[in-house]
């Protein structure tokens, strides 16, 4: 599927994602609750911010379900350490690292893809 490449399309994954392992046992923010930015930036593929949550997603290099998925699952994992209260949210840490190995698990994805 191509061309993925509206707010509402991000949304409707993030919401997916909400309602399946590990997310679903996890107090996430709704889609409603958060501000959405796509942008065409050949430089990014996605970013997590805080206060107020924000998630951008670049469709400079991106427009098929599966990239978008992961980059969307990505930026979760980033905001579900903030939400842990983890001061390291934006670093691809060990813990970061641990969370993207589970979800790959789950998903059947390569843990550094996400």
């Amino acid at each position: 599927m191509k061309n993925l490449g509206t707010i509402e399309h991000v949304k409707a994954i993030y919401a997916l994602c909400c309602k399946l392992p590990p997310f679903d046992k996890i107090q996430m923010p709704l889609p409603c609750q958060i501000e959405w930015i796509i942008v065409h930036d050949p430089e990014l593929l996605g970013m997590y911010q805080p206060s107020p949550h924000t998630i951008t997603i670049s469709l400079a290099r991106q427009s098929h379900f599966d990239t978008i998925c992961r980059t969307v699952l990505h930026e979760m994992i980033h905001m579900l350490l903030f939400l842990k209260g983890k001061a390291n949210y934006e670093k691809h840490d060990k813990t970061f690292r641990s969370w993207a190995t589970k979800i790959a698990n789950i998903y059947g994805y390569d843990p550094k893809e996400l």
